[in-house]
């Protein structure tokens, strides 16, 4: 379904965030008025007041006439397998999302889309950077903080880069000319329902044809083995055309292109998200990107908010915010990212039943043996699993809990020696109420002494991976 064609349907959008309200601006518009509809209809009541186009009624999902309408247009937060969004299908109701809407109106456009596990922002923000270095007039947009929905009346930019969530990639239609796919890890699942639905809806973007480029990370095992069939795939990372050296240099064909060295923001993973924005911008083009621009790209990429971003440092330490990292597989790759630095981690938040094991993996395996912080609501598995895999001639890591982050990063400060690291990587999602990863950003940064207002994070269209 393309933008033409829901304007002329009846509609409803459901949930009313920063996608959805630049959903229903965009069909006020164009002269169409939805049916608003949101779990917290007092709140998004107000929250739509404070646009242009005033106030509307917003009804609940159970107030809803599913006969009132033809087409729903759900945001990213709102869950695909919610009872009630099935019942409307069921009815004859078609679901849809701006994402979807959007890659139909754009088939013909140069777009790159970008998905994975983490490591989705990051990569999107170099591709930008290295083809607007290069000379093209580039659209970043997305679930990195630019709803899609802003594209439409804007003059054809020569590529848009597009970051897509597993929820924004549930109902997509129509695949990309370039994909890249970061990697795979288990995440969502109380969203999306379980393990192999998360893998489906993400994959998603991928398959829903016709099969475009694709790059893919060879770092990821879950990524090459679902991916084994596709027919224009290219590996990334520890091996492919793309790939870091053990010179230290990224290469292309065997060719150094940049020193890894460069790229500030720290880890392999983060080496491998820059080889994956080199392998994109060559997979679009049709050819490499130019050295001067891969190497203007990396000198102008500090990092960015709540992805392994080091805040500043105080009383010796080095304070790093990694709250986006939501589930073991990203806190683990954080870990790994200050090799023979002494190290505090402060973990912690929701338990929605992804298995820590490669996180524990990552603890015990450290050296030297790191200091780890565990917040609740549901501290007790991942302590107990950290605790349970120490021994037998593995490092012990010293595990304690805190009541809340501001007494998380106090012990963390005391305990650390001088010269090392406080890690704020909770490898878990924000408890219900908590406020999203935003506003954890804003809790360690405050705790640690060091907030600001030019530290505070923008927050993401969804928040979510």
């Amino acid at each position: 379904m393309t933008l033409d064609e829901l304007v002329t349907c009846r509609v409803a959008v459901w949930g009313l965030g920063q996608e959805g309200l630049a959903m229903v601006a965009l069909l006020r518009d164009r002269g169409v008025e939805p049916v608003l509809i949101d779990d917290h209809p007092e709140i998004a009541t107000d929250r739509v007041a404070r646009r242009p186009a005033g106030p509307a009624d917003v009804v609940t999902p159970a107030s809803m006439r599913w006969a009132d309408v033809d087409v729903v247009v759900r945001s990213p937060g709102v869950s695909r397998y919610r009872p009630e969004l099935l019942g409307a299908e069921g009815s004859g109701v078609s679901v849809t999302t701006a994402m979807a809407l959007w890659l139909e109106d754009f088939a013909d456009a140069r777009v790159v889309a970008i998905t994975g596990t983490k490591g989705k922002s990051t990569t999107a923000a170099l591709i930008a950077a290295i083809l607007g270095h290069d000379g093209s007039e580039v659209a970043l947009c997305g679930n990195i903080g630019v709803p899609v929905t802003e594209m439409y009346g804007r003059p054809p930019a020569d590529a848009y880069v597009v970051e897509v969530s597993s929820y924004q990639a549930a109902d997509v239609t129509v695949t990309p000319g370039v994909c890249v796919l970061t990697s795979l890890a288990a995440d969502h699942l109380d969203w999306h329902g379980g393990e192999e639905s998360y893998y489906r809806d993400k994959l998603r973007l991928l398959e829903a044809g016709p099969p475009g480029e694709l790059a893919v990370s060879a770092a990821s095992p879950e990524a090459l083995k679902r991916t084994e069939g596709h027919p224009h795939r290219t590996l990334y990372g520890p091996a492919g055309r793309v790939r870091l050296a053990p010179s230290g240099m990224v290469e292309l064909d065997g060719e150094p292109l940049v020193e890894a060295g460069m790229l500030r923001t720290p880890g392999r993973h983060n080496v491998w998200n820059l080889c994956g924005a080199i392998t994109a911008t060559l997979l679009l083009d049709g050819h490499a990107p130019s050295t001067w621009a891969v190497a203007a790209a990396v000198d102008g990429f500090a990092g960015l908010p709540s992805r392994c971003h080091t805040i500043g440092e105080r009383h010796g330490l080095t304070f790093v915010d990694d709250a986006l990292a939501s589930n073991p597989f990203a806190a683990a790759a954080s870990v790994d990212a200050y090799p023979g630095r002494e190290l505090t981690v402060i973990l912690g938040g929701a338990d929605r039943g992804v298995d820590p094991a490669v996180l524990v993996d990552a603890l015990v395996d450290r050296i030297p043996a790191p200091r780890v912080i565990v917040l609740p609501p549901d501290s007790r598995r991942l302590v107990d699993a950290i605790t349970s895999a120490a021994g037998g001639g593995r490092p012990t890591a010293t595990v304690h809990t805190a009541e809340d982050l501001d007494a998380a990063v106090r012990a963390a400060a005391a305990s650390t020696p001088v010269g090392g690291v406080v890690l704020f990587s909770p490898g878990a999602p924000t408890p219900e109420g908590g406020g999203g990863f935003g506003e954890r950003s804003r809790q360690f940064a405050e705790a640690a002494g060091l907030a600001g207002p030019e530290r505070r994070p923008r927050p993401d269209a969804s928040g979510v991976g």
